[in-house]
């Protein structure tokens, strides 16, 4: 085949083209100078110029038309071009792909946390994902409940371990109870039920109270029940959001706090706690998975979804 005074043989000219020569191509086309192509390709005026000839001269045509005002393309260069896109666009295509791929093999699994009930089992079941896939990525995010809930509607969390305050109106959510519990009040020198805290909360609403910042399910609960009551809340208050230190807090401030029949073990190391407390089913909490509805999942994730479930809640 002869074009332009240039013998080809197109089979052999196509094994002879690299990829860089496309996009090589492809800038000086766009910028139709050797300078422009060079500041885009960050290479020198003089080696853009060398690898255009290199092509032309496995192809066998002229791409461009040189003059003092620039590179002007050729029809041909027009679909050399045009078919670098194309091959651009694949080769995108298949890099998603093999990034699909290799998702579903090495796998990363985002997990929120804000279920301190449920700590030891949660961090049992993902010692158990790891040990059978050692390539598995696991992310784990501790934040307030409505960060999460946040995070998992926009797809940056994959499931969640909370509290199940309300969350029954929202239908976007699958749930899964994995612990149930209920409420009383404490300090280092005492213990009441919630009845008999909020029977005489006029008093014990003057004492200082340690407890979680606003939008963590249990201060939700109490913050609710109180103002059912029409009660208003303490004034003298510390708040926090993390279980560092906590302990240490109510021993050096004999602070009061509204805590969960699961702390049980630690404060008894201070006080003599009551036989039994009167519950109060607006402080029964529930906690445990959650994920969103309808959402197609890598197999990882759906595998580290159905291990927790397998997980039988408490009653």
């Amino acid at each position: 085949m002869n074009i332009e005074g240039f013998d080809i043989d197109p089979h052999s000219a196509m094994k002879n083209m690299k990829l860089r020569y496309f996009r090589v191509i492809e800038e000086i086309f766009n910028a139709q100078s050797l300078v422009g192509a060079s500041s885009k390709l960050n290479l020198t005026p003089t080696a853009v110029s060398k690898a255009c000839l290199e092509v032309e001269n496995i192809l066998g045509v002229k791409l461009f038309t040189r003059s003092n005002s620039g590179m002007m393309p050729t029809e041909i260069c027009q679909s050399i071009v045009e078919t670098s896109r194309i091959i651009k666009a694949e080769l995108e295509k298949l890099a998603h792909k093999v990034n699909e791929f290799k998702e579903i093999r090495t796998g990363t699994v985002n997990i929120g946390f804000q279920a301190p009930a449920l700590e030891k089992r949660i961090m049992s079941g993902i010692a158990q994902l790891k040990t059978k896939d050692a390539a598995l990525k696991i992310r784990i995010v501790y934040r307030e409940r409505p960060y999460l809930l946040d995070m998992l509607e926009s797809g940056e969390l994959d499931f969640a371990f909370v509290d199940f305050f309300q969350l029954n109106q929202n239908k976007s959510f699958d749930m899964s109870v994995m612990h149930r519990d209920n409420c009383f009040a404490a300090s280092r020198e005492s213990s009441m039920s919630i009845p008999e805290l909020l029977e005489g909360w006029e008093e014990n609403r003057k004492k200082l109270w340690i407890l979680p910042v606003r939008g963590v399910a249990l201060r939700e609960r109490f913050d609710a029940t109180l103002s059912a009551r029409d009660l208003q809340p303490p004034n003298n208050i510390i708040e926090y959001n993390s279980s560092v230190g906590l302990e240490d807090l109510f021993v050096c401030t004999n602070g009061w706090g509204i805590l969960p029949l699961y702390a049980v073990p630690v404060i008894e190391k201070y006080i003599i706690l009551n036989d039994h407390y009167d519950m109060l089913e607006e402080m029964k909490l529930e906690s445990g998975l959650v994920w969103m509805k309808n959402h197609t999942r890598t197999p990882h994730i759906e595998e580290a979804i159905g291990m927790f479930l397998n997980d039988h809640p408490d009653q």
